[in-house]
Order: C-alpha cells, then sequence, then structure tokens
C-alpha cells in the first residue's frame, strides 16, 4: 500500500473531517479486462473488494496511529471508471507500418476490422471512519483488521513474507 502522491494512479488517500473522522479513499491501479460486460461486472467485483479492503486497512492504520482501538465504517461510495480499448493496433508504432497499416487503412484489431476485444477498469472507494476507543458490535478492530488483511494480501505492505526457517 501506498499513498496515491507516490504511486500517481493509485493508491489511498485521507482527509480529516471532522473529530476523529476521517474520509479515506483507495483508487486501484487500471486493470486490463475483456470488453464484454459479464467479463468487466467479475473484474470489477474484484477490483471493488481489494479497494475496499484497503481502504479499510487505511483505516485501521490510522486509528492504531491516533491511540484507537477500532473504527467505524459508513457513507461508502464506490466509482468504476471503465475506458474502451477500441483502436487498439498491435502493428501501429514505430518500425516498418509505423505511418500504415498492414490490411488497410484505419486504427482496427486483426485483419478483419473488428475493435480490440479489450477495456481497462479503475475502482476507487471512498469512506467515512469514525476513529473509536471502544468497539460496538459491526465495528472494526484496528489490529485484526490489518492482521486479517495481512494475510489475504501478503505484500501490500512493500514487503513480501519471508519463509520460516527449515
Amino acid at each position: 500500500m501506498s499513498p496515491i502522491e507516490v504511486a500517481r494512479s493509485y493508491g489511498y488517500s485521507e482527509v480529516p473531517i471532522g473529530d476523529n473522522r476521517y474520509e479515506v479513499s483507495y483508487t486501484g491501479p487500471s486493470q486490463r479486462t475483456l470488453r464484454s460486460p459479464n467479463a468487466r461486472q467479475e473484474t470489477g467485483a474484484v477490483e471493488h473488494t481489494q479497494a475496499y479492503d484497503l481502504a479499510l486497512w487505511r483505516g485501521a492504520q490510522i486509528a492504531l496511529a491516533q491511540g484507537m482501538l477500532g473504527f467505524r465504517v459508513g457513507n461508502v461510495h464506490t466509482n468504476v471508471d471503465t475506458l474502451v480499448d477500441n483502436f487498439y493496433d498491435p502493428y501501429y508504432g514505430q518500425g516498418l507500418f509505423s505511418h500504415g497499416y498492414l490490411w488497410g487503412p484505419g486504427p482496427y484489431w486483426g485483419p478483419d476490422g473488428a475493435p480490440s476485444p479489450y477495456a481497462y477498469q479503475q475502482t476507487s472507494v471512498t469512506m467515512d471512519v469514525t476513529l473509536l476507543q471502544s468497539l460496538a458490535p459491526g465495528d472494526y478492530d484496528a489490529r485484526d483488521t490489518i492482521a486479517q488483511l495481512r494475510k489475504t494480501y501478503p505484500g501490500a505492505e512493500g514487503t513480501l513474507p519471508q519463509p520460516a526457517p527449515s
């Protein structure tokens, strides 16, 4: 996990919005998927889960940094940006065919003139996090949240777990 200012196109950010309250966002990296609605929906579901989890992780980090036991999440918003790649040409670029096309005019996918089968998606999740000294049912324990997400996303903190000595 890294701040969006470091990775530039993905990462977390937070803004204080009141006493012990933060707006936490996580934007995932852009993912290539097939352009069919089913494939985009499947990719979007996986990306949403990851972005939500990593926003939770950042909320837990903030809670611990402020000396709090946990946090409550509310006002969750999800945004999925999709760019359908209509003009992919695998032969375009520097070199022999940089000013023309092997099979005729136009930026199309393959000799049949079909558009590219790909789309690119990027998912963002924004949530309000309220830091808590005591937990009620449905609240997140900051230490437990981080421990669980470390298991789910090994290497997300920039280091891969080392194998146990034999």
